[in-house]
């Protein structure tokens, strides 16, 4: 396409609008009524307060009707506004007075109205006010009388892409729009299908993770290339953009390539899952989801850890509630050699069997462990099934029952200490002063 061809077509389009603008808006009757137009716009807003107020004070429980109220706020000022220049439009017609510019500005108030009501129902606001003004956009156009030339002007503005293919900017807009609706329904059909498999008890919580994050994938790659198809671009276009990015892939995106494999493999080996307790790296929490690039984890303090998959395989990593919730706990307890070890056994069971979360079956267990330097060493085994609520603060209570049962029974708690014997030495005569 001959770029000369496309700059004088954009120099005839912007002279036939300049003229337009001169002979239609540039007047002293278009004037007059763009100003009526704008007094009727300050009146409107003046009777939509009270309007508003009383439609905002009005109890309103359910999800639909709170929609109902904030899509009814926001028409009621449109609404009022399109009233009142309809009236002074049958004025003007009544008198013959021109009315061009009302008649447009009321189709067009008219059109974002109906338009705007028919998007109401689009939960996603950023999508909804998309639709809305695309849509709203070409009707302006229509009524304005210039859709036909602006079509004419985008399809002239096209660069050359080799062997007679062209790509103009008409092409480009209808495949951004084509794309956004159908990537919009696609991630929508996903969130059905996510819906669908979370109250299906057939597959584990790692297999219905996995297969809503295939579903996604699947539908967006397919609302690509049906939005493209759709917009009718030439997919070949596109081979040189895909080959750049596969080396960016190879070269600069390794690690996040490494960690989006590495979420689908363990979602496919459920070594773990929502809901496990885990230990890696010193963080010990329970996983709260696993995202394509990362695992979130959540620990005892409520901080959230994002770590990358690809350090939850390749680094160790202790899941507490793997195959089962059952973890076993070790305190360890100093006893003083003059103390009663058969009674410190039994009050340190007693303890642990007293303690709410420590499981009766298996029963809890005192162990003579060794025999140290100042003190004789138990260890206390007992096991709990709720490790996602923690495993230090139950150890704590345990030890804290014990302190309590020892010092009740006269069980000593020893202290390090050591005995220094000094050998007479011609070196130290003197400096230590005899007593006796």
């Amino acid at each position: 396409m001959d770029l000369s061809h496309t700059i004088r077509d954009i120099e005839a389009w912007l002279a036939q609008t300049v003229d337009w603008t001169v002979a239609h808006v540039l007047t002293l009757a278009t004037l007059g009524q763009l100003l009526a137009i704008a007094l009727t716009f300050l009146v409107a807003r003046l009777l939509a307060r009270p309007l508003k107020r009383w439609i905002a004070a009005q109890p309103m429980q359910a999800t639909a009707a709170e929609r109902t109220r904030g899509v009814m706020l926001l028409l009621v000022t449109p609404a009022i506004w399109l009233v009142l220049q309809f009236i002074l439009w049958q004025v003007a017609k009544e008198m013959r007075l021109d009315n061009v510019p009302l008649r447009i500005s009321i189709n067009l108030l008219a059109a974002w109205l109906l338009i705007r009501l028919f998007t109401a129902p689009v939960r996603n606001p950023v999508m909804a006010r998309l639709i809305a003004g695309v849509a709203w956009s070409v009707a302006a156009l229509n009524i304005l009388g210039i859709l036909d030339q602006t079509m004419i002007l985008l399809e002239h503005a096209a660069i050359p892409m080799g062997k007679g293919k062209v790509l103009s900017l008409r092409s480009v807009l209808i495949a951004v729009l084509a794309l956004v609706i159908f990537v919009w329904a696609a991630l929508i059909a996903s969130q059905f299908v996510e819906q669908r498999l979370s109250r299906s008890q057939s597959f584990t919580p790692s297999a219905r993770l996995l297969l809503t994050k295939i579903a996604r994938f699947l539908l967006v790659a397919v609302a690509i290339v049906v939005g493209l198809g759709t917009a009718g671009l030439d997919l070949t276009i596109f081979a040189f953009f895909g080959g750049a990015l596969a080396v960016a892939i190879g070269f600069g995106l390794q690690r996040v390539t490494s960690n989006l494999f590495s979420g689908f493999i363990l979602l496919m080996d459920r070594s773990i899952k929502p809901g496990d307790v885990i230990e890696i790296q010193g963080t010990y929490g329970w996983i709260n989801k696993l995202a394509t690039r990362y695992t979130s984890v959540i620990t005892r303090d409520g901080t959230e850890h994002l770590i990358p998959n690809e350090d939850m395989i390749t680094q160790p990593v202790v899941n507490w509630s793997h195959s089962n919730r059952l973890v076993r706990q070790h305190v360890k307890v100093r006893v003083s050699y003059d103390s009663d070890i058969n009674l410190a056994r039994q009050l340190c069971v007693e303890s642990a069997k007293e303690t709410e979360r420590v499981l009766e079956t298996p029963a809890p267990l005192c162990m003579l462990l060794d025999f140290g330097d100042s003190a004789v060493v138990l260890e206390l085994r007992f096991w709990i099934e709720d490790p996602q609520n923690g495993v230090t603060n139950v150890q704590s209570a345990v030890r804290l029952k014990i302190w309590d049962k020892f010092h009740a029974s006269g069980i000593r708690f020893p202290f390090s200490q050591h005995d220094i014997h000094v050998v007479d030495a011609p070196g130290l005569k003197g400096l230590f002063r005899d007593e006796t």
